[in-house]
């Protein structure tokens, strides 16, 4: 997986490893299974968050000005310096 971020990356790729290594000693062991279950749904959580992040950033970045403002914060801006 290659994204932008590249400390999400390394911490997928961590993720990875520690899969595999698990994975290989696992065997019939139901703690280590267990764990491997854990780990893997917590890598798709993990996935699934980052996704879901990237794509509320792409919402609301049309809605930031040059300033930095959001449509909000032009709003209470109006609202501020009409009511003085």
């Amino acid at each position: 997986m290659i994204s932008e971020d590249v400390v999400f990356d390394r911490f997928m790729a961590d993720l990875d490893a520690q899969i595999e290594v698990l994975s290989s000693i696992a065997g019939d062991n139901r703690i280590l299974t267990e764990q491997l279950r854990l780990l893997l749904e917590s890598r798709e959580l993990v996935y699934q968050q980052a996704k879901e992040i990237e794509r509320l950033v792409e919402l609301l970045d049309p809605d930031i000005d040059d300033q930095g403002l959001t449509i909000v914060d032009r709003s209470e801006l109006s609202q501020d310096l009409y009511s003085s």
